[in-house]
């Protein structure tokens, strides 16, 4: 998850960012601009979305076990 950070570091950082029209106008003490509104969520719409991520995250690590086998097999 390191990764995530990293890039979320780049895009807070970037320096480019005032050239952009996208953030024209923006300032950090604009009470508008500042952050993610929230809005409420249905527990089911959560659960569905958990659900979504753990068979995402199961098909990775089989995945990465059959290669991981695969390596080993080619190595013996």
């Amino acid at each position: 998850m390191g990764g995530y950070g990293h890039n979320l570091s780049n895009l807070l950082k970037n320096s480019r960012r005032k050239e952009r029209k996208a953030y024209d106008g923006w300032t950090e003490s604009d009470e508008e601009s500042q952050g993610i509104k929230v809005e409420p969520v249905s527990e089911e719409l959560l659960q569905g979305i958990r659900n979504k991520l753990k068979m995402q995250r199961q098909a990775l690590f089989i995945r990465r076990l059959i290669g991981f086998g695969f390596v080993i097999v080619l190595i013996t």
